[in-house]
């Protein structure tokens, strides 16, 4: 199996590397920029915050959103996080920026970056300016939503290009379609040069909000887009990592770049910034955004201590496509309003229930059914409170804390829990007349589920000791759901009110006609509406991608901020058209199909053989799953046993071949990532896990073989 060097680690070892830093002339600081968090809402250390503006600060750049979370969000021109958390995080960026001077940019502003996201986010702004008294100051406005009569032209005239497996296109539903683009670095680099400090966005790749000034500044777009791209998730490149928390970026004229965190808790190291490469791509080296591809695999990674490390040598690049202008769209689209279900069985009727039915403790993290030897446990978060608002604030701060909460041995750090639907919280009114919230999800995973106990008394602990007012005024249970004690999830939607009651009905009989309900199930309840993708596609027209993203300028008096100017975006070629790297992301770093030529001599699982087994969404169509080993020796088994072939993967995984886009070797960090198009698009009423973070538990039942030639064999790393 041939398997090039993918990334180079400058130097033997890291302490070598610390003195070939020492021994040479100090590089100049050119540029300093401060990532307050992964996304506006989740909340960082406000000394973190202030110990990043202690020195040079040139930009203060957070995303404000993604599509991560669902349709839901650009459906409704409604935020994700709440009002409070945004707020928060949003008033101590602008108040840094007002005494420094620096640019303050956000984008995907609330949430999914529509017009209605983006003027709840310039509400929350002016609010904020007037509490600072930020007067004078010059704010720019880009919006990102597109008229549907645009891209329905666009479509008529075949200038759509899916982006995989997307949703199937008509005039109709794009009419009926809140759409938006995904703006990249050119109108923020105009908004810029157009003299704004504040930069309130629409649809942003997050990337780009990062990058922008960087480019504009003279740094080269290679490494600025790679720079970004750590950036982006705040902390979450640091050991150990959290987007809830605040991380720096230095620049420097030989072309690298440095990165530290102000919080002493976590630190950089070659190695979680080459981790960090992996997290939410397709490929381990090949990135994709509007400007061209970010190639890292010449990138070269050091450690300049033990608390800082960097890299050089990205590039931006474009293929041999000769289409320079390209733009990512996203539509949603109302399917109407949604009643839901949790009905509680007796065990021993598990198996009366139709196999197409979601039932936590069989199939409720994936449509494949647990067997026997491993266990589905379903997670029912439910709350009780006087006040509607207060039942679901609670639920959502135990959901959260069970999705992120970190604890010894983690393997799944991208999230610990599954989600079947998003909003994932359902609310109703409770027979003792109390208001209620409901959270349901689900796990397969195996490390989970052995410190689940401890889980649990630690996030108790955590959100009594950071939100005492929140269990002072709610209540709550938590049910475990598994074959011992099997939920059934039912979801409909329609448009009509009427047939939506009967169908619903009609679900609710298909069930109680074979398993009596428990008195804890919770019936015909009131979800959030139901939205779908309906567009998640390239754009490719030139003209209409120039008139795009429109700016507006204001001169901001507290909360009175009056217009002073319009704008376009300018744009100009930043990519390299000449680079002599590979750029194919179907055979770069690929690993090969291969026979082993020789008899193990044993096997070991491979939850005993790496540190990280996670997996996520990219995009609407596709997920990644990352494994990170504990040593090269164990990498290297991995790589020998032909497990993690495409072949073998569209097996272990139950695909079609044609649904494995890659499995790929990253020799930096010792590490595997396969990519596949996703069995639906996510989101959809069929769904089981919205941010597909617990599709690994598959690989987490491997045992891997170990072959002699592996353990003569060593990473670089």
């Amino acid at each position: 199996m041939t398997r090039p060097i993918c990334f180079r680690v400058v130097g033997g070892s890291i302490d070598e590397n610390r003195q070939s830093m020492k021994s040479s002339v100090m590089p100049k600081l050119v540029y300093r920029v401060v990532a307050a968090c992964g996304t506006l809402g989740y909340g960082y250390p406000r000394e973190s915050l202030q110990s990043a503006l202690n020195g040079q600060v040139d930009a203060i750049v957070c995303d404000g959103g993604s599509m991560d979370a669902g349709p839901y969000f650009l459906g409704t021109g409604t935020a994700f996080f709440d009002r409070e958390a945004i707020k928060a995080d949003y008033r101590d960026m602008v108040a840094a920026g007002k005494k420094i001077g620096c640019p303050v940019i956000l984008g995907s502003s609330g949430m999914a970056g529509g017009n209605r996201n983006v003027d709840w986010m310039l509400d929350l702004a002016k609010e904020v300016f007037a509490e600072l008294n930020v007067t004078e100051a010059r704010v720019a406005v880009i919006r990102s939503e597109l008229d549907p009569e645009i891209v329905v032209n666009e479509y008529r005239v075949g200038a759509l290009s899916a982006i995989g497996t997307g949703p199937k296109l008509d005039e109709q539903t794009l009419r009926e379609s809140t759409i938006v683009g995904q703006m990249g670095v050119h109108p923020l680099i105009t908004a810029l040069n157009g003299g704004a400090q504040f930069i309130i966005a629409g649809r942003s790749c997050d990337v780009a909000l990062f990058a922008s000034d960087m480019i504009r500044r003279g740094i080269s777009a290679g490494l600025a887009y790679h720079v970004g791209q750590v950036l982006e998730c705040g902390a979450l490149a640091c050991d150990p990592g959290s987007p809830s928390d605040c991380l720096v970026a230095e620049v420097y004229d030989d072309g690298s770049a440095v990165f530290s965190s102000p919080n002493p808790a976590r630190r950089c190291t070659p190695y979680s910034l080459a981790a960090h490469s992996l997290h939410q791509e397709i490929h381990p080296q090949l990135q994709f955004y509007p400007e061209g591809i970010l190639a890292t695999e010449k990138t070269q990674f050091f450690a300049r201590d033990g608390r800082t490390a960097g890299f050089r040598g990205s590039a931006l690049v474009r293929d041999n496509n000769p289409t320079k202008f390209s733009i990512k769209v996203e539509g949603a689209r109302w399917l109407g309003p949604q009643k839901t279900s949790l009905i509680y069985i007796d065990p021993a009727l598990l198996s009366s229930i139709p196999k197409d039915i979601l039932v936590y403790g069989r199939n409720g993290v994936r449509s494949t059914p647990v067997d026997s030897s491993s266990r589905e446990l379903g997670i029912v978060i439910e709350t009780s409170a006087k006040k509607p608002k207060d039942a679901a604030r609670l639920a959502r701060l135990l959901a959260r804390y069970m999705f992120h909460f970190g604890y010894p041995g983690r393997k799944t750090t991208a999230g610990n829990i599954a989600f079947p639907m998003s909003p994932s919280l359902i609310s109703f009114r409770r027979e003792d007349g109390q208001f209620g919230s409901i959270v349901p999800s689900g796990t397969r995973d195996p490390v989970f589920l052995a410190n689940y106990t401890r889980i649990k008394s630690a996030i108790f602990k955590s959100v009594s000791e950071e939100f005492p007012d929140a269990l002072a005024n709610a209540s709550f249970t938590i049910t475990d759901a598994d074959a011992q004690n099997p939920a059934v999830f039912l979801r409909t939607f329609d448009r009509d009110r009427e047939r939506l009651e009967q169908r619903h009905r009609q679900e609710i009989d298909r069930v109680t006609s074979l398993a009596v309900p428990k008195s804890s199930s919770r019936m015909n309840m009131e979800a959030p509406d139901a939205y779908a993708w309906s567009l998640y596609h390239l754009l490719q027209s030139k003209e209409v991608i120039e008139a795009m993203f429109p700016i507006t300028y204001y001169t901001a008096r507290g909360a009175i901020w009056e217009e002073d100017g319009v704008d376009h975006a300018q744009y100009f070629e930043i990519a390299d058209r000449n680079h002599g790297g590979d750029v194919d992301f179907r055979t770069l770093s690929l690993i090969d199909d291969h026979t082993p030529a020789e008899t193990p001599i044993g096997e070991y699982r491979l939850l005993d053989m790496a540190t990280i087994i996670r997996s996520k969404d990219v995009g609407i169509n596709r997920q990644t799953f990352d494994i990170f080993f504990t040593s090269a020796e164990n990498y290297e088994a991995a790589l020998q046993s032909n497990l993690f072939s495409r072949e073998s993967i569209a097996k272990i995984l139950d695909l079609p071949l044609a649904r494995i886009i890659g499995t790929f070797f990253v020799d930096a960090c010792n590490a595997i990532k396969i990519s596949v198009e996703r069995p639906n698009i996510f989101g959809s009423v069929d769904e089981r896990d919205i941010f597909g973070t617990q599709q690994q538990s598959v690989l987490e039942e491997l045992n891997i073989p170990f072959y002699p030639v592996a353990l003569t064999r060593a990473s670089p790393f």
